[in-house]
């Protein structure tokens, strides 16, 4: 849902890269015919709460009644979801021209959500090793 939800042009939250662990992704589907848009939305165009929604989920940020985590439900037919304000990104609107072609965005620096394991008195790996071990493992990022 989070693809197609970029695709469109809906600015959801998901500062986890859709790994599903901050919860900010949180779309609530509704259900029904829809003369507006020309669809029927059923229940049935979703996909199940995996995993990621049900067992696995810590949440960041508690998941609403009803709701779904955008990086984890599949949509599998027509659907109306509504972005909740607390999942939407407002990025501001330029109405100036611009012509950026040939511009190359490469960031020198880049977010990515990590957790770090508990460590105890007298841990061999200093912090800086355990943030690269983290990055490794989570992102396969290396230090090069």
């Amino acid at each position: 849902m989070l693809d197609a939800a970029r695709r469109l042009g809906v600015d959801v939250d998901s500062v986890c890269g859709g790994r599903g662990i901050c919860g900010r992704c949180q779309v609530v589907p509704t259900f029904g015919s829809f003369a507006k848009f020309g669809i029927s939305s059923s229940s049935d165009h979703l996909s199940n709460p995996g995993s990621v929604e049900t067992t696995d989920y810590k949440p960041r940020r508690e998941l609403a009644e009803g709701a779904r985590l955008g990086c984890a439900a599949v949509i599998q037919g027509d659907l109306v979801i509504d972005v909740p304000a607390a999942s939407q990104v407002h990025k501001p609107v330029v109405r100036k021209s611009v012509n950026l072609d040939g511009l190359v965005v490469d960031p020198t620096v880049r977010l990515h959500y990590v957790e770090l394991p508990t460590t105890e008195l007298g841990e061999e790996r200093s912090d800086l090793r355990l943030l690269q071990d983290s990055l490794s493992e989570q992102w396969s990022l290396t230090s090069d």
